[in-house]
């Protein structure tokens, strides 16, 4: 376990309203238990999962059909929990994604089809995305893409998919009584500006490739938060009063939002590559991370530099910390500590907790603001 502090200055007007002026962090590095298991955890941040009370991380391993399920309080490894592929509880041949609905239920996402089952491996039911109720209302080229559900599971909010042109609103699906509901996000149609498309043809068929912004959901206590790594700003949505507030998010250090002008269609994938270069060069946002200790949310802001020959992508990084009403409380950059894009997965305990590969171990970067 190593610790690093930084100090960073911060704005010390006393008109700047920010109750984090002098920044200070202090880092040190734990690692996962994982005895004489080998754990594909390490290998990436992308397919964890992280429940609510942040002592649980999940795994899928697809290759082995194994869920894995680290206890965070004690950094170990408790199980690998195997699932099936065929059969009866079967959760599906391709099962790319995970959605975590709670400590007992997973939701499994193959195209058009979502298998949900509990911790044990029991498929409890499957869902079908090209339903004709589910498909109702949408265009030819559109689909359903799973964001996320309800505590319970009840209920499914998805993107819509859309290879012509980005669509932004969310669709509310009730799976008991199978209906649905539209919620527009219309400041976010500003994501189309950022599409990158390439279509070729080819034995009488057309190939795809494309890129956009992201489209993502969140919870924060009993509401969901809609956001988009182009954009500061975010919705905010209360399921129980079906209310949907826009939330502005000021930062002074860099631009709130992507503005650049891009061509949206390409004739090559090199003049794609050129152009998604030249979008990841204008900032870009994660997600908010809610420190139910401190109080406050923490969201890091970062835009790539421009590559010099082979060498590795370098960013700069900066660290935003927002009051529960989304007010920029303090800002700094911290660079210094992040030389690529932020990897934060979770806070815990007062502490952001950031994937470190550790000679193939599992291991966080944990991160204190002070």
């Amino acid at each position: 376990m190593s610790l690093i502090i930084f100090s960073c200055g911060g704005n010390d007007s006393n008109d700047s309203g920010f109750a984090y002026a002098d920044i200070t962090i202090s880092m040190d590095t734990v690692v996962v238990d994982s005895g004489n298991e080998i754990l594909m955890a390490a290998t990436n941040a992308f397919g964890q999962r992280i429940n609510d009370k942040a002592n649980r991380l999940y795994f899928w391993d697809m290759q082995s059909y194994n869920l894995e399920v680290v206890d965070l309080d004690e950094m170990v490894l408790l199980e690998k929990k195997p699932f099936e592929k065929e059969g009866p509880n079967g959760v599906g041949q391709y099962p790319y994604v995970t959605i975590l609905i709670s400590d007992n239920k997973i939701a499994f996402l193959e195209w058009n089809k979502i298998i949900i089952a509990d911790m044990d491996g029991k498929v409890l039911e499957t869902i079908k995305m090209d339903e004709e109720w589910m498909k109702e209302g949408l265009g030819e080229r559109e689909s359903l893409q799973p964001l996320g559900f309800s505590d319970e599971g009840k209920i499914l909010y998805c993107s819509i998919s859309n290879f012509d042109r980005l669509n932004s609103n969310i669709v509310q699906v009730d799976l008991e009584n199978k209906t649905k509901k539209v919620i527009e996000l219309p400041e976010y149609d500003k994501r189309e500006k950022f599409r990158v498309t390439f279509k070729s043809e080819s034995n009488g068929g057309t190939s795809m490739s494309m890129t956009y912004p992201s489209f993502a959901l969140d919870t924060y206590k009993d509401k969901l938060i809609f956001w988009s790594n182009a954009f500061n700003a975010l919705y905010e949505y209360d399921p129980l009063a079906d209310s949907l507030r826009y939330r502005t998010i000021t930062n002074t250090l860099t631009p709130n939002e992507k503005s650049g002008t891009y061509q949206n269609d390409v004739t090559s994938l090199e003049a794609m590559s050129e152009v998604r270069q030249q979008i990841a060069q204008e900032v870009s946002f994660t997600k908010l991370f809610w420190d139910d200790q401190n109080k406050v949310f923490y969201r890091f802001t970062y835009y790539n530099l421009p590559k010099i020959a082979d060498e590795k992508t370098k960013s700069k990084v900066f660290l935003s910390i927002l009051s529960e009403d989304f007010e920029v409380i303090g800002e700094k950059e911290v660079t210094e500590i992040f030389k690529s894009d932020p990897t934060v997965q979770f806070v815990k305990d007062g502490k952001m907790h950031a994937f470190l590969n550790v000679d193939d171990e599992l291991g966080f970067i944990r991160i204190k603001i002070n």
